[in-house]
């Protein structure tokens, strides 16, 4: 019996699949490639959206995929998908995409409606009696989640107050999508992927119904809900050749990368805070039950239970900006263009050699703001002539996002979410990163354990697509046998 899964990770920067071996307990190997699929116009970034082909993205994956499985000669028993969960595609009738893929990072939402100074996402606000506290983003009621503009229910508002949304169409996100091509049927959406729409509520663990009413949105716009770990299909014969592997081999559904990454990371659920720093970060604890959340996100878990988690205002993104502010520099004064990911690892040997605590410098890392602080800045205070620095910026920068992260699971711990006594890592933002590392352990006053497989999001989904194979008896389950941790 086969024991290998294939698992596919549609994300912003890359596209990536990955190989597990069960018997193993390891990763066989792995691929990835730059998502080279962006079409967005120089004259469209600069109004902040973000679009994309997801028919060629799908295709990169693909290739991607088939690459890997020639390396190794692997013989998958299931296939799992995983990525970004947020965005929106238009799907017409017989499945064609209509339009382009409106990423997470779209902001056209946040545009102000003609003539008038509120924009779309507060016309949204007001329909949908979201709430807020002051400063804070608002928030429908159960749906776990700030409304925020990268979400797919904000896309579908613009897009009919635009008249640009055809009759007839349904809407998916970049993984679903993926699965739908996988299996050549309708797309459907797990309950880890739906509140990446923003109306879903996540204690009833359905579409908010009112809401989306409310909203103005047809019922028919949004996919079927399905379990998590179930299968959406057998894989089509031509879905098959692309890959090199049999048609009618199982394809589970898709689930989100947060989720996937804390199942394939982390062994003991109920004992341990799980931080991911990619090109974003979050920190997260499982609970069994909804509670309240705070400015925390209560983001459905696979199969059951929920993480909550702090989400996104720090990650590799935040590091990115000083680095690509150094590299403008650099060119500006010498007209000598660096080589930008030398620079990432020059920076972090500069930040080494400071003392921790940056010798009293500090550093509001905020350049997006926060969900806590939306408005919020970003700012480097206490410099002197002596730390004015790159080592001194760069190490006060990395401890302000551990002391971001160390938040989220300080405002956990007030919310009753329970102590934790294991803090374990993911993300090449982190793992590739001693000097973030240490600031966390400094932070959370734990020692900081890193996962022993790469590529965690992409394990998880294998791990998802194991447990609808029938390999496991729960996630849970195959999250403790299959990961361990180092320090």
């Amino acid at each position: 019996m086969p024991t290998h899964y294939l698992a596919l990770d549609i994300g912003s920067t890359t596209v990536g699949a990955i190989v597990i071996d069960l018997d193993a307990n390891a990763v066989v190997g792995t691929a990835s490639a730059a998502n080279g699929a962006e079409v967005t116009s120089a004259a469209d970034k600069r109004r902040s959206r973000s679009e994309w082909d997801l028919d060629a993205m799908t295709e990169l994956a693909l290739d991607n995929a088939a690459a890997l499985l020639a390396h190794t000669n692997a013989q998958p028993a299931a296939i799992g998908v995983t990525g970004q969960q947020q965005g929106l595609q238009l799907l017409d009738a017989a499945l064609k995409t209509v339009g382009p893929y409106l990423s997470w990072q779209d902001q056209r939402a946040q545009d102000r409606l003609p003539g008038l100074q509120h924009t779309y996402l507060d016309a949204m606000a007001e329909r949908g009696a979201a709430t807020a506290n002051a400063g804070e983003w608002p928030a429908f009621a159960h749906t776990g989640c700030p409304l925020v503009a990268g979400h797919a229910a904000p896309h579908l508002f613009w897009l009919q107050a635009n008249s640009q949304l055809p009759r007839g169409v349904i809407g998916t996100t970049a993984p679903e999508f993926v699965v739908s091509r996988l299996v050549g049927q309708r797309p459907v959406v797990d309950p880890t992927d739906a509140p990446g729409w923003g109306v879903y509520d996540v204690t009833k663990r359905t579409w908010a119904a009112e809401l989306i009413a409310a909203l103005g949105l047809n019922p028919s716009l949004f996919p079927d809900l399905v379990e998590s770990c179930t299968m959406a299909g057998p894989l089509t014969a031509t879905m098959a050749h692309k890959l090199g592997v049999p048609a009618g081999l199982p394809v589970a559904v898709a689930s989100g990368d947060h989720q996937c990454s804390f199942a394939g990371t982390v062994a003991d659920y109920a004992n341990t805070v799980a931080v991911n720093v990619g090109t974003g970060g979050q920190a997260a604890l499982y609970i069994e039950a909804p509670r309240p959340h705070g400015s925390l996100e209560l983001r459905p878990y696979i199969q059951r239970g929920y993480l909550l988690a702090g989400v996104g205002a720090v990650g590799g993104r935040t590091f990115r900006t000083l680095r690509d502010f150094f590299a403008a520099a650099i060119y500006a004064l010498a007209e000598v263009q660096p080589d930008r990911e030398a620079l990432y690892e020059r920076l972090v040997a500069l930040a080494a050699a400071v003392p921790a605590g940056a010798e009293g410098v500090c550093a509001d890392p905020l350049f997006s703001g926060s969900r806590r602080q939306p408005r919020a800045k970003a700012a480097f205070r206490e410099l002197t002539a002596a730390t004015l620095t790159a080592g001194h910026l760069t190490r006060a920068l990395l401890e302000g996002m551990a002391a971001e992260l160390a938040d989220s699971y300080r405002e956990a711990l007030r919310l009753g979410g329970g102590a934790r006594a294991k803090l374990v890592g993911s993300g090449n933002g982190l793992k590739l990163n001693p000097v973030l590392r240490a600031a966390l352990e400094a932070e959370f006053a734990l020692p900081l354990h890193v996962g022993s497989h790469g590529e965690e999001a992409a394990v998880g989904a294998a791990l998802c697509a194991a447990v609808a194979d029938g390999a496991f008896g729960s996630i849970a389950e195959a999250s403790a046998a299959f990961t361990s941790e180092t320090t």
